[in-house]
């Protein structure tokens, strides 16, 4: 086959494409699919020089094959770690250090993805990435190159055609196709039982090994098949069909780069397997002799230049983007952050990628009269010092923090075991006849102290989050809290808000089971508070159809989603309370993850939803409204100041205080 610029050619559409992407401009919500043309292209190529290797020497050196591999790939990854890692260590804040605490192990030794699985770490989740997150696709594609040469022996020797061959691997395919479809079925719920019980089922299929290797085994399939530069009339096919196919592929994967969306309902197994059909009929024609109009096209040289340099711009551009802020769609700071980017990843390529596979390290290695104890004691002591550093790293949790405060209970209630009897007249028994007319008139309930303390469980979202953990000293005696909140949800399991903030978005793709979690979590409890807001003041977007804030349909849809988790509390045997969205102030605030978005600072919005909840409260016996501190919007000093919510918006423990010091009376007059 020789050498083809024009897969270097789309292999830069594709990195643009995934750049894009990462830099969170909203024009280009599909950019992901660049990866899904890699894995394509890599299936096809690699496939390709099995073939042609068997066919010169009459086997394969597996030793050999993983060699090119290694110098290929691990140099530039493991200087990548290096520096990232460094860096994290030196400057980065306590959740950047944590999260590097956790990925770095997985992303050694490329298994990111299932790191990531497994740690239920959503790729599509709002807040701060981790700096790590793009090496999923790396990990999938050395799994690939660890595993298919050993199945191409196997394949090879068993005697079978080429065609009978790529009969086999499309059958693979479609094994893929109906395992993403299989896992996509069951959504809203996660996954239940094995290994991977409690995963999200959008983050399995986007992930996992098992339901990306579609484009790989879809490219290698082609392999065996289409060798179009092995027929001496090849080239003098007819020019214009291939091209046409070519604009046709290449506009449709276009199209899709810009219009789909990560957690969209369509894309698992759908559209992810159409794109991958694009890509291949893209890679089929640019290696054929006579479309010389694709391949001029694809062979321009600026296009084969990014492509060569396509893995290491993958590699740099990601965690550059995440220490420049450039993640959110804003054009001056992508590109600051692409310039450093380029000239990191040129320096890489240069110096480190393109010498060590053309053999410098060995060389070196084999020149040198004596062990060279210097660089390898200081790389023992760097290793050694950053593996020191991270084994010492906490958990971070950005919504814990503040001055310590001290909870009162004003007019305190003493507990009380006393029980009351209260005369029943449903009761079959009858009081002796004593020559008086029994009274006809029922005793009124005896109101008694609550037992302290109080089971309290917390539901909602990152705001709910924060309230739970930040606990003032001597709440223990009044209230017993659990923690029940799952950030970046509301009460909705699908769909999105929308912002006026240029390039944000939340994904509720993660929130499915957000009715069972409130259950649990109720089970437990006396009483169920509901913290939301955060997530409600916006517009939504569910499967393609926009509910307007404080529209009738926007109304109609929340109260009900709202009143089928009270439901839900309310049979595990919990009261519920909805606590009054607060008046929010947000600010940006280095490390928040989330910016300051406009439509939280709506006061009209907010005092919106809170009829809706008084209105929830109201249609339901076992719920009730409870108002919330005075403060949040009536004096600017403690509403803006970050002591009491750090952002503005989820609070510390002086704002946790000033809650619960305002509430405790409302929650513990509930009766239950």
């Amino acid at each position: 086959m020789g050498y083809q610029p024009g897969l270097d050619g789309l292999r830069a559409i594709s990195v643009i494409a995934v750049i894009f992407y990462h830099a969170g401009f909203g024009w280009m919500h599909g950019g992901f699919f660049g990866v899904e043309v890699f894995f394509v292209v890599s299936g096809f190529l690699i496939t390709s020089l099995l073939i042609e290797e068997r066919s010169r020497t009459g086997g394969i050196s597996l030793r050999l094959f993983w060699l090119r591999r290694i110098r290929r790939l691990f140099p530039a990854l493991f200087t990548m770690l290096l520096v990232v890692s460094t860096w994290t260590a030196l400057f980065g804040s306590a959740e950047q250090t944590s999260q590097m605490r956790r990925d770095l192990p997985w992303s050694i030794f490329y298994v990111a993805n299932w790191g990531q699985i497994l740690g239920d770490v959503p790729y599509f989740q709002a807040g701060d990435p981790p700096l790590l997150r793009h090496l999923w696709s790396l990990a999938v594609e050395e799994q690939w190159y660890l595993l298919w040469p050993l199945a191409f022996v196997l394949l090879v020797r068993s005697g079978w055609s080429p065609v009978k061959v790529a009969k086999f691997l499309l059958g693979a395919v479609g094994v893929v196709v109906a395992t993403m479809w299989w896992v996509q079925r069951g959504a809203p719920a996660p996954i239940e039982g094995g290994l991977f019980d409690g995963a999200d089922r959008v983050n399995f299929n986007y992930l996992s090994t098992i339901t990306r290797a579609g484009g790989l085994l879809l490219g290698a399939a082609a392999a065996f098949v289409w060798r179009p530069w092995r027929s001496r009339n090849a080239h003098r096919a007819p020019s214009r069909p291939l091209d046409l196919t070519m604009g046709v592929s290449l506009g449709l994967l276009i199209c899709s780069f810009i219009a789909a969306r990560l957690t969209a309902g369509y894309m698992y197994p759908w559209l992810l397997t159409v794109v991958s059909v694009l890509s291949l009929v893209a890679v089929m024609v640019v290696v054929h002799p006579a479309a010389v109009g694709s391949r001029l096209l694809l062979s321009w040289s600026p296009l084969v230049e990014v492509g060569k340099r396509s893995y290491g711009l993958y590699l740099w551009h990601w965690p550059i983007f995440v220490i420049a802020g450039a993640t959110t769609g804003s054009s001056a700071r992508f590109v600051v952050a692409s310039i450093v980017a380029v000239a990191v990843s040129e320096a890489c390529y240069r110096y480190i990628e393109t010498p060590v596979r053309r053999g410098a390290l060995g060389r070196w290695w084999g020149g040198r009269q004596s062990v060279p104890w210097a660089p390898i004691g200081g790389a023992a002591v760097l290793g050694a010092s950053l593996i020191a550093f991270y084994v010492s790293v906490e958990p971070f949790d950005a919504a814990a923090g503040g001055e310590d405060a001290a909870f009162q209970l004003a007019g305190a209630i003493e507990p009380s075991d006393q029980t009351v009897p209260v005369s029943d007249p449903s009761s079959s028994s009858r009081p002796v006849d004593s020559g008086v007319a029994p009274s006809t008139t029922v005793a009124a309930p005896v109101t008694t102290p609550p037992s302290l303390p109080r089971a309290l469980a917390i539901v909602g979202d990152s705001q709910a989050h924060s309230l739970a953990i930040n606990l003032p000293s001597g709440i223990e005696s009044t209230f017993s809290i659990e923690d029940g909140s799952l950030d970046g949800c509301s009460v909705y399991d699908s769909g999105r808000v929308l912002s006026s903030r240029s390039g944000f978005n939340n994904s509720f793709s993660i929130c499915r089971d957000w009715v069972d979690e409130w259950a649990t979590a109720a089970a437990d409890a006396d009483v169920a508070l509901v913290v939301l807001g955060a997530w409600d003041v916006f517009d939504l977007e569910i499967d393609g159809v926009v509910y307007p804030f404080a529209s009738a349909e926007f109304d109609e849809l929340f109260m009900a989603n709202l009143l089928a988790g009270v439901d839900a509390m309310n049979a595990a045997g919990a009261q519920v309370a909805l606590l009054e969205v607060a008046c929010m102030r947000p600010q940006d605030v280095e490390g928040a993850g989330v910016p300051a978005l406009p439509e939280r600072g709506d006061d009209a919005r907010v005092a919106h939803l809170n009829d809706l909840l008084r209105g929830a409260a109201d249609a339901r016996p076992g719920a009730s409204f409870v108002e919330g501190p005075d403060e949040w919007c009536n004096d600017e000093a403690i509403a803006s100041d970050l002591g009491y919510r750090w952002d503005g918006v989820h609070v510390y423990k002086p704002g946790a205080n000033l809650i619960y010091q305002t509430i405790a009376p409302a929650l513990l007059a509930i009766p239950v």
